[in-house]
């Protein structure tokens, strides 16, 4: 088993800090699960000398690293580090959103206000911190019998709750009716004792939902995010100190959503003093990967309704593909390029094929003929991570221009449609967004994506 273990590839990833420098990625959670996890090539040409005499060549030389471009394919898994690729692209992704989920089982909260016990009814329901807040204190507000005014608020820094009034009141976290099933535990409050006699009370510990919700925009330049990449080989590690992702695409293959990450980096060494065993290396679980089957396509005119159901379109192949033009340049001192930046605008391409013409996209002709823009949403729905959360990878394009379509000569007539999205001049109905790429994330990880 040892021997076949050594034939296969353990590579690890961390966002680094300094461009060049490599970061330790052999740390627990640092494994990433690339199909092609070996496939870097060094680039580092040799210079002829030239011969001032004699027949044959009398030495080369070594000057400066090329860029190492390579790509690093995956079978999309919601967890994966390869999400981090996607948002080092975006260049944004604060910190997620933590989701919760209301049930029977956790809605109520006991109070008073000097007298006799007070109960609230939190609506049944999926909330982020923020929108769970105005429930509780809608909640309390509507609790028969109360006669102060109640507020509620979240700190997403701490992820503590805040709930108080114009004066002083209580919760009965310990001594309630409902303790068995109040909100105190899932918003970080402790059932060991009352909270009493006070106008607020914060969170005891900081309230974990089980799902997170990550927003990743576009940012006009991706400076300073970069990270370090490794791989084993035998009895050496092979490293990238550095690499910044140029490009993703996303598509199926074989039913199943495969990402594609094309990167920039330094140079690749195996001599790394920082990277030097990859034995601690964990990965997360190699399950939950996204399926073609769990994808939904919904288009319409860019000026039309919000989308539905209406509007889901079916195409049997797809490759979105988000682009950053990047430079390589050297400067002097090192023999590795500078950190890459933007040299051109930054283009989101979206390509679809479908099995055959239909009443719908044969209309496709006719809006490009027409200059018709559309707007589109593609959302992966993975299995349910708690309540009514579940595993999701949503992106919206609010404004796309149709490139170029085609309808091949064939037994069974297929159609073609590539188009661009480019900035909205405001947020279409149904959306909220106006970059070219947004994408929505909903998984397990409680911290960012680029943190």
């Amino acid at each position: 088993m040892a021997d076949i273990e050594k034939r296969l590839n353990k590579a690890g990833f961390i966002k680094a800090a300094t461009w060049d420098t490599e970061a330790d990625c052999s740390a627990a959670g640092c494994g990433i699960t690339p199909l092609n996890a070996g496939a870097i090539k060094a680039n580092y040409p040799v210079k002829e000398v030239d011969e001032i005499y004699g027949a044959f060549e009398t030495d080369i030389e070594r000057a400066n690293f090329n860029a190492l471009d390579f790509a690093l394919d995956f079978q999309y898994q919601w967890d994966g580090l390869e999400n981090i690729f996607m948002a080092m692209w975006f260049g944004t992704s604060p910190a997620p959103a933590n989701l919760f989920v209301v049930d029977a089982t956790n809605n109520k909260i006991d109070f008073n206000e000097g007298g006799a016990e007070l109960t609230g009814t939190v609506a049944s329901a999926s909330y982020t911190g923020a929108t769970l807040a105005t429930a509780i204190a809608a909640a309390l507000n509507g609790a028969p019998g109360k006669a102060l005014t109640y507020t509620c608020t979240y700190d997403t820094s701490t992820e503590k709750f805040t709930i108080g009034a114009g004066a002083t009141f209580s919760i009965l976290w310990n001594t309630g009716t409902h303790k068995a099933v109040d909100i105190s535990t899932m918003c970080g409050y402790s059932d060991a004792a009352d909270d009493a006699s006070a106008a607020s009370y914060v969170s005891d510990t900081a309230s974990i939902g089980a799902a997170w919700q990550h927003t990743m925009t576009m940012a006009d330049s991706t400076t300073g995010i970069f990270g370090t990449y490794a791989v084993e080989k035998l009895s050496k590690i092979h490293v990238v100190p550095s690499l910044k992702v140029m490009k993703f695409a996303l598509s199926q293959a074989d039913g199943m959503i495969k990402l594609n990450a094309s990167c920039r980096g330094t140079k690749l060494i195996n001599d790394s003093a920082v990277v030097t065993s990859m034995s601690s290396l964990t990965y997360p679980a190699i399950r939950n990967r996204a399926k073609f089957l769990q994808a939904v396509f919904r288009m319409n005119d860019q000026t039309g309704a919000a989308l539905d159901s209406t509007y889901v379109i079916k195409p049997k192949s797809f490759t979105l593909e988000p682009d950053r033009k990047m430079d390589s340049e050297h400067a002097a001192g090192s023999a590795t390029i500078v950190e890459p930046r933007e040299n051109g605008k930054p283009s989101v391409k979206l390509t679809m094929e479908f099995p055959r013409i239909d009443a719908v996209n044969e209309l496709y002709f006719a809006d490009w003929i027409a200059k018709t823009e559309k707007k589109l949403d593609l959302t992966i729905t993975g299995p349910v991570i708690a309540g009514t959360h579940a595993y999701l990878l949503k992106y919206e394009l609010p404004r796309l221009t149709i490139e170029d379509v085609e309808y091949a000569d064939s037994n069974i007539i297929p159609a073609k449609i590539v188009m661009r999205s480019v900035v909205a001049d405001s947020a279409p109905t149904g959306m909220t967004v106006t970059n070219p790429l947004t994408g929505t994330l909903i998984n397990t990880r409680s911290t960012s994506l680029l943190a």
